[in-house]
């Protein structure tokens, strides 16, 4: 049985996550990110993974350069296909979304998994170096049950404990799965503090977020935020990066930045993170595999 595990991270945790699958199944490693030139992708493997973090729930959660990938696949109808979504606060339809998604190439999602990562958008009181060290623990806990799964090819969903809340995560899940909907409008008026017009839709308003970054004078136009960028959105122009507005906000930029010097509006009390297991050169490695 052949596999490829295709994988999008800002931050580290889907990488690291990714990483662990491909070693428990020798599965090949591919980054998104590298594919993303490329007219069509086929693949002859007999399996395909994906592994990334789920953006803005109201509006699906899957990532648009995720999508962007999806479109590109072809020849999957007899594939038996998986995926690992990590999020940081909740995970409610993804894995529905995502399945529509791949429906729409012929293809089906065979069984999903969430897993609850330290949150990139949060203060210091969520990521902590406990609360961090728990979600780790789980997930290693979990990955010989997630790798047996899908090397048995079996179908289903599988959601890890959320350590944040505990068991109360399950009862929030259940509540707040059939009002979603109604955060769509909220989500929407959100994206469009960043955009000068009033009419256009989530894909079209969630590269413009890159208008709430900015830096500050600690800045020393080293590049690294632009290297890093896993979508290429970051120009250094005379010392100082300019954002190209076709952003994922997959927040790479800032939580690498090694003078903290890149800033946003929207992360005003966030504490910068990366899994401690991925490191800088490991990240630059998505752009170019």
């Amino acid at each position: 049985m052949s596999m490829e595990i295709y994988y999008f991270s800002g931050t580290g945790n889907s990488l690291a996550v990714a990483r662990d699958i491909a070693g428990k199944t020798n599965g090949k490693l591919i980054s998104i990110a590298s594919l993303m030139d490329k007219e069509s992708i086929k693949t002859g493997a007999d399996v395909i993974g994906m592994v990334f973090p789920i953006y803005y729930e109201p509006y699906g959660g899957v990532p648009l350069i995720v999508r962007r990938f999806i479109q590109k696949l072809e020849n999957i109808s007899s594939k038996y296909i998986f995926a690992i979504c990590t999020y940081g606060s909740g995970s409610f339809k993804s894995l529905k979304f995502l399945d529509e998604l791949i429906e729409l190439q012929g293809g089906k999602l065979a069984a999903g998994f969430m897993v609850n990562m330290p949150n990139n958008m949060a203060g210091e009181n969520i990521n902590n170096a406990q609360k961090q060290q728990k979600m780790f623990n789980v997930w290693k806990e979990n990955i010989d049950i997630i790798c047996g799964y899908v090397k048995a090819r079996k179908e289903g969903e599988f959601d890890l404990p959320n350590v944040l809340v505990g068991k109360a995560y399950f009862l929030i899940k259940l509540i707040v799965t059939p009002l979603i909907f109604l955060f769509k409008p909220i989500t929407l008026r959100h994206l469009k503090k960043y955009s000068n017009s009033s009419g256009k839709s989530y894909e079209e308003l969630l590269p413009l977020m890159d208008n709430s970054f900015y830096t500050s004078d600690e800045c020393i136009g080293c590049g690294n935020c632009s290297r890093i960028c896993p979508v290429r959105n970051i120009e250094i122009v005379e010392g100082r990066p300019e954002w190209l507005h076709h952003c994922e906000f997959c927040l790479a930029c800032f939580h690498w930045c090694p003078e903290g010097a890149v800033k946003s509006s929207e992360l005003k009390n966030t504490v910068r993170y990366h899994h401690p297991d991925v490191n800088i050169s490991d990240m630059l490695e998505q752009i170019n595999r």
